[in-house]
């Protein structure tokens, strides 16, 4: 399966631009720039897992693609939506934060060993960018 494996993100584009979009104060979006995200996925026909490791926090989250489900994001703020499988190689997600209802749709795309996930809300739209790890 294209997204099984370890990731490190190695590089993000707009990435303070949407932190400050979602509400993020200035310090503590001064701090997540500085982390590389890293993420272990692995995928069973249409059963995602993916867990999140980084300086603040490690999360696993579990999902159906086509499945409405519920989970939370790095700021603790909860969001719905669904994932659904576009290609065998991108998925895209729909989700909306309950909090507010802010829209938030997120892409990741695996091309080889490289995935770049796409994620925007409102009129920011940033891209980070990850290596597979080698086994």
């Amino acid at each position: 399966m294209a997204f099984d494996g370890s990731w490190i993100e190695y590089k993000n584009e707009k990435f303070d631009e949407f932190l400050a979009a979602m509400g993020v104060n200035a310090a503590k979006r001064k701090l997540a720039q500085n982390m590389k995200l890293q993420l272990t996925m692995k995928q069973d026909g249409k059963k995602f897992t993916m867990t999140e490791k980084s300086l603040l926090r490690t999360k696993e989250t579990s999902w159906t693609m086509d499945e409405e489900f519920t989970g939370d994001l790095a700021d603790g703020s909860v969001m719905k939506g669904t994932y659904t499988l576009e290609t065998p190689t991108c998925f895209v997600g729909k989700f909306t934060r309950m909090s507010d209802g802010k829209e938030i749709v997120n892409r990741r795309k695996v091309d080889g060993d490289e995935m770049i996930q796409t994620t925007k809300v409102d009129d920011v739209e940033m891209k980070r960018y990850f290596k597979r790890q080698e086994a």
